[in-house]
């Protein structure tokens, strides 16, 4: 079958969309507290959270774009809540998806399983460490000069260090792996999958 001229169905976008929106444990942490709230939590509550209020604003941005959270506003005071209608929709269109697209015979991998994170299919996919740092950075919304601010170097390093003439410090990588929302085995074992560092 030729892909040339297949062009995306309204569900497509719609499981892509919704992916997208529980992409980060940041924004599944988002949905989670406004659903445990009676679906109604207001901004203020937000910010009592262990989190940047400048990151979670961002993401309940991100969110709203999606349109998956509304903002009601009484007497000054923003309270967000899920669309529930359109969430029912996206994640019915997201499961079936999976359930029509599963691999027949395919054991299922357990979390504790030992397979390398060199034979990622997502990993396979970068030329170099730099390279998959810097599509986490873009996925984020964030410039190279807040992601350098954030893991303590300068922007012309992190610039090096996205086209691979650079090396990242492992001491960097807890840093890094907090600003760009990465389990810190998983962004170590992407660094071995390029031997870029010496852990």
């Amino acid at each position: 079958m030729s892909f040339l001229h297949v062009h995306f169905s309204e569900i497509d976008t719609q499981i892509s969309a919704f992916a997208r929106a529980i992409a980060l444990p940041i924004r599944v942490f988002i949905l989670r507290m406004i659903a445990e709230n009676g679906n109604s939590l207001t901004k203020q509550a937000f910010y009592t959270s262990a989190f940047n209020t400048k990151t979670i604003n961002k993401h309940i941005q991100e969110l709203r774009g999606l349109g998956i959270i509304k903002t009601k506003t009484l007497k000054t005071e923003v309270t967000y809540c899920i669309d529930e209608k359109l969430f029912g929709q996206m994640s019915a269109n997201f499961s079936t998806f999976f359930e029509q697209n599963s691999l027949q015979g395919e054991e299922p991998v357990s979390a504790g399983a030992t397979q390398a994170a060199t034979d990622s299919p997502e990993l396979l996919t970068f030329s170099s460490f730099g390279a998959y740092i810097k599509e986490h950075r873009l996925e984020l919304n964030l410039s190279q000069a807040a992601l350098a601010a954030k893991i303590n170097i300068d922007r012309a390093l992190l610039s090096r260090i996205e086209t691979g003439k650079k090396e990242v410090g492992a001491d960097k990588l807890p840093l890094l792996a907090r600003a760009l929302y990465i389990n810190i085995d998983e962004l170590i074992d992407a660094s071995r999958k390029w031997s870029k560092v010496n852990i």
